[in-house]
This record gives C-alpha cells, sequence and structure tokens, in this order.
C-alpha cells in the first residue's frame, strides 16, 4: 500500500492529539521501556514508577487537560497502554482518578497547592473509592467522616474489615494523599457519601498515625502496580478537606448540600469514574492493537505444512488462522472507530448528550476490556507455542486485559447500567415498544419493514438495520417483561436480577454494536476512495461477523433461514480470506515504531533463536 494511504487510515484512527502521541513513541526509545522480565516484585513495582516519572517530566499528559483537552488524557492512555499496562494503571489512578478529582472538585487553593506537583509527580496519589464489602454498591460504603464543629475537623473512620478501602492503585509504596470517600455525619445525621482529601504518609513515607495500609502483594499480572488495603481509626482531618462545591458546612455547622437526595451526591462525585472508563478503553485499544500486529505478522513469517508435505505454507494462509485473526482485526478497527466517538462526546459535554454519553462511557469500557481479552487469549493460542513466552508479551496483554475487566465497575454491572439507561429512554415511548414487539411475530412483515433480503446483506444500510432491530426488539421485550412487576408476587428487582439477566446483557451488546457500525459507516462514508476501498472491508466484515455471532437469534426472530445462515458462514469465510492481503497494511496503520514492538515473533524471530545471538538478545529482551 501506498504510504501516503497508511498515514491517511492512521490519521482518522489517531483522530486527535497525533502530535503528543509520537512525542511519546519517541520517548519509548528510552532504555528504561525495554520490557523486562524475571525480576522481583519489588523492581517491578519500581520500573513502573520510573517509567511514569519520565512521563511525567516529558509534559505530555495534565491534570489542566481536564479543562482544555480531556481526549489527550485518553490518546496518552492509548500509546502508554501499549508500552507496558503497569505504568498505564499507575498513570490512570495519579492524572484521572486522583489529579482529576482535585481538578474538577478541588477549591483555589488545592489547585494551587497540587495540581502541578501531582503533574510532576512530587504528589502522589490514589483514589480510595472501593470497599472490601462494597464494591458493587458504593451508595452504602460505610468509611465515616463525622463533622466536630468544636474544631472545624472531620474525623475518618473505618468501622469494620468491610469497610477497607480495596484494590487502592498506588497505594501500597507510592502514594503520599488519597482522595477518600466517605458518608459525611454532621449532627449524627447522615449526608451521604462525599469526597475527602487525606495525606496517608509523611515525609518518610511512613503511613500517618491511625492508617493502616497492607500491601495486598503478588497478583496474576499488573504486578507493577502497588495495590494496597487501606483503614482509618478515627484520624483527624481540616474542614477544607471537603471536595466538591455541592455540599457545605457553613461557620454555625449547619450542613446543606446543592443537590436533595444522597444517590445524587453520589452520582455526580463519582463522574471521575465516567472519564476513567474511557482511559480504561484506551489501555485496551493500544493493547489488543499491539498483540493483533504481532500475531498477524507472526502469521504472515512461520511457515507450516503446505500442499507439497513440507513447510512452505504461512500458517496465515490457513483458513484457521484467517477465522480467527480477521474478526478480530475489523473489530479493533470499528470499536478504534466508536471509542474516538465517545471521546469526542466527552470532550464536547453538550447538555443534550450527557444520557448517550453515560451510556457510551460504560458500555465502550466493558466492551473493549472484553475485546483486549479475547484478542490477547486467541492470539496468543494462534501463536502457539511462541505465545507462550512472556517475552513475546501475550501474557501481558491477558492480565492487563482482566485488570481492565475488572477496574472500576464489574463489566457485567456496567451493562446493566447500560440496559437500565436506555429503559429510561424508551419509558415514554409505549406505542414504539408495542409496535416492535408485534412486528416480531410476523417475519414476512419483518423483512418488508426493514427491507431486508439476502441479495443485499452487505449493504450498510441493511445491516444497519438489522443490528438496530436486535436492539429495538430487545428493548420491547424486556420493557414489556417490567411491566409484568406491578403483578402480585413479582416486583423488578426479582425481575431484574434473578429472571432477565440474559436479556439485559444481550440488549447492552446490541447497543453497543450498533453503535459501533454506525461509527464504522460513517467513517468509511467521509474517507477518500482510497482509503474507502479498506474501510468498506472492515465495515463489511464486522457486521457479518456480528450477526453470525448472534445467527441464532436472527434464525429464532425469522430473519434468516436455516439456508441463509450457511450462506452467511460462508460469505463471512471468503470475507476473512479477502481481508489477508490487507491485513498488514491495516496494521501498519496502527502507527507502532519498530523499536516498540519488541516481541521476537513480530521481527526476525529466527535471528531471534539463533544459538549464538540468543544470550545477548535474552538480556534485552528487544532485538533492534
Amino acid at each position: 500500500m501506498n504510504e501516503d494511504i497508511i498515514k491517511s487510515i492512521q490519521n482518522i484512527l489517531d483522530h486527535d492529539n497525533q502530535e503528543t502521541r509520537e512525542k511519546l513513541k519517541e520517548l519509548f526509545k528510552n532504555e528504561v521501556f525495554i520490557p523486562r522480565y524475571s525480576i522481583s516484585l519489588k523492581e517491578e513495582r519500581e520500573l513502573a514508577y520510573k517509567r511514569l516519572k519520565i512521563i511525567c517530566e516529558n509534559n505530555v499528559i495534565s491534570t489542566h487537560d481536564f479543562g482544555n483537552n480531556p481526549c489527550r488524557i485518553f490518546s496518552v492512555h492509548e500509546i502508554v497502554g501499549q508500552m507496558d499496562g503497569s505504568t498505564a494503571t499507575k498513570m490512570t489512578v495519579q492524572f484521572n482518578l486522583f489529579g482529576g478529582t482535585i481538578f474538577g472538585l478541588g477549591n483555589k487553593k488545592h489547585h494551587e497547592t497540587y495540581l502541578d506537583s501531582i503533574d510532576k509527580l512530587d504528589t502522589v496519589g490514589c483514589f480510595a473509592f472501593t470497599e472490601l464489602g462494597y464494591g458493587n454498591n458504593a451508595v452504602e460504603m460505610k468509611t465515616t467522616a463525622t463533622y466536630k464543629h468544636e474544631n472545624n475537623s472531620f474525623i475518618i473512620n473505618t468501622p469494620e474489615t468491610l469497610a477497607r478501602k480495596y484494590w487502592i492503585t498506588n497505594g501500597a509504596i507510592h502514594a503520599t494523599h488519597a482522595v477518600v470517600f466517605a458518608r459525611l455525619i454532621i449532627k449524627e445525621e447522615d449526608e451521604g457519601v462525599h469526597a475527602f482529601l487525606v495525606k496517608i504518609r509523611d515525609v518518610n513515607m511512613e503511613s500517618t498515625h491511625g492508617i493502616s495500609i497492607w500491601d495486598m502483594g503478588h497478583k496474576i499480572g499488573s504486578n507493577g502496580v502497588d495495590n494496597a488495603s487501606i483503614g482509618f481509626n478515627n484520624i483527624s482531618i481540616s474542614k477544607d478537606s471537603l471536595l466538591g462545591d455541592i455540599s457545605k458546612i457553613d461557620e454555625n455547622g449547619v450542613f446543606s448540600s446543592k443537590i436533595k437526595s444522597k444517590r445524587g451526591r453520589l452520582l455526580f462525585l463519582a463522574d471521575r469514574l465516567l472519564s476513567g472508563r474511557l482511559c480504561i478503553a484506551s489501555m485496551m485499544l493500544g493493547a489488543a492493537k499491539y498483540t493483533l500486529e504481532t500475531a498477524i505478522i507472526y502469521g504472515k513469517t512461520r511457515k507450516a505444512v503446505g500442499e507439497d508435505g513440507k513447510s512452505t505454507s504461512p500458517i496465515l494462509d490457513y483458513q484457521l488462522q484467517q477465522r480467527a485473526l480477521m474478526p478480530l482485526l475489523v473489530k479493533t478497527y470499528a470499536y478504534n472507530f466508536a471509542l474516538n466517538y465517545a471521546k469526542d462526546l466527552y470532550q464536547n459535554n453538550k447538555e443534550d448528550k450527557q444520557i448517550e454519553k453515560l451510556i457510551l462511557c460504560c458500555s465502550i469500557k466493558a466492551i473493549l476490556s472484553w475485546h483486549n481479552e479475547r484478542t490477547a487469549s486467541i492470539c496468543r493460542e494462534r501463536c502457539g507455542g511462541q505465545g507462550f513466552l512472556s517475552v513475546n508479551r501475550f501474557g501481558e496483554a491477558i492480565m492487563g486485559s482482566h485488570a481492565g475487566i475488572t477496574a472500576e465497575g464489574d463489566n457485567k454491572v456496567l451493562m446493566q447500567k447500560v440496559s437500565k439507561e436506555l429503559l429510561t429512554m424508551y419509558k415514554n415511548n409505549k406505542a414504539k415498544i408495542l409496535f416492535t414487539n408485534i412486528l416480531s411475530k410476523f417475519p414476512v412483515l419483518l423483512r418488508l419493514t426493514y427491507g431486508f433480503t439476502f441479495k443485499n446483506i452487505n449493504n450498510p444500510g441493511v445491516q444497519c438495520k438489522l443490528l438496530n432491530f436486535r436492539k429495538e426488539l430487545l428493548i420491547s421485550k424486556l420493557a414489556l417483561r417490567i411491566r409484568d412487576a406491578k403483578k402480585p408476587n413479582n416486583s423488578i428487582f426479582n425481575i431484574w436480577m434473578k429472571e432477565e439477566s440474559d436479556t439485559v446483557q444481550q440488549l447492552a451488546h446490541s447497543y453497543i454494536d450498533h453503535v459501533t457500525l454506525v461509527e464504522t459507516i460513517k467513517n468509511e462514508n467521509k474517507c477518500d476512495s482510497s482509503v474507502k476501498i479498506y474501510f468498506n472491508k472492515v465495515r463489511n466484515l464486522y457486521a457479518l461477523s456480528n450477526i453470525e455471532e448472534n445467527l441464532s437469534w436472527y434464525m429464532t426472530q425469522g430473519l434468516l433461514t436455516k439456508h441463509q445462515s450457511r450462506k452467511l458462514t460462508k460469505l463471512s469465510q471468503l470475507l476473512c480470506s479477502d481481508l489477508v492481503k490487507y491485513s498488514g497494511d491495516l496494521c501498519d496503520a496502527f502507527g507502532i515504531p519498530k523499536h516498540m514492538k519488541t516481541a521476537p515473533i513480530a521481527n526476525d524471530w529466527i535471528k531471534y533463536n539463533d544459538f549464538d545471538n540468543k544470550g545477548e538478545l535474552l538480556e534485552s529482551a528487544r532485538i533492534w
């Protein structure tokens, strides 16, 4: 492919802050960013810290970006996510959860005291939100902040083991301060969860009196991250440690708040989790690009048995490899387009787009962390024994994806929130809900309404209608089931949590699937003809792979017959085979420079395994 076309595609994928992205990639030539293996837990943590320190010293990310360029925050996460997941995780807590909260909720004094120090990593922070026993029900968290009017202070206390703050990144070793979420108690009244800035270590990095910090130890992955469990034994902090202007305590000790409900106050304070989900999604996208390109390069260069019985056929020529890797490649592109849209929604912050922003931030985090896990696991398997070597970095991506899946909300719980918000948006459109439900009972009428015949299955408009109908019908079915909650011996809780969980999850998936296809079509339509040929193939395989994955659903709805389903699978196979010849160019457009491709199987892996070179190469784990 022409280098100009590759660059054009890269510019669309990297649709913002391209100068910052390139600056980071150049920075990663520094030898501290060379991967290291077989090192101790202490060394892993110090290496992640040292890497983050160098990133901070080069001014490629700032807490002030939340005020003028939030997309820069997210783009830095993608590139650092390609280099090292542990460093990216420490960074997202430092700049988004901790620094972003100080930026968003802190007063002028907080800003003057901390923001520049956070940017330089002179002040290291953590985000003490999750509790051991209330991780999925934060509104019930038990840590308290009791106001003492006589000396204008708060007493922070952890009343029980289940109230200890848990999985606190940066907490075990490096953090000097924490944003602590606790229930504000004033005059024996519980005013709900609020955020407080607490110093947790002194100048000698010893934990402050009354604060117990437990190192959570070795994990199954991401061991460069120093996670902690933190508890507070009636420690005193000043009144101005309360963050945010939604609640105030006047000179007479009287509490007031702009937000009346306790739940509403928590949701306002937890807004930083929203940007955090975009940070995680960006990290996951970066890692998926790296592992996918590694597997495709190896697939083109590793020879196995050919038609002549000799090792003459690249393994990527096998349908087995194509059917595994090509759908992952087009999903990576499609999710990139969807993430770009989500980032723009967050940055533009339009009033009429708030619900869509919330839904999209939740679903894009979930879908990209799952995608990264599937990409890393499948690529590892398709690379055989070479994929099992740490130096080829699939293990990092697999374990990093699991950290992403778990972080800032269980993915399945986030998808429940997506479905809940979708139902809320549709609750006043009862006529549409009933019409969709009735229409589904007449497949012939359904096909006529959506203008669907198998002959136009490659048409983007038809593909979009098929994915949209899946979403619309799932909303209709779930809405009618929720209506049943009014019947005796029934409740919304039981229907939602114990009877219709599968439908809830399917609905959320159908939403992000449809949005992703819409954004992919938009990018296909707006690019010039030289790029469009590639995006056409990406869009077509993405849509058909999605329909194929949900084939049983489309068949049971009468939209596809058994014969058509077999034809669709055959068509998908042909599209995978066709995409192989474009796959190298599409990977080149990820823009990962050669010095960041440290996996031996993404380079001259035969030379790497040459006995005369092996000792030197294993020492650095970088062969160029």
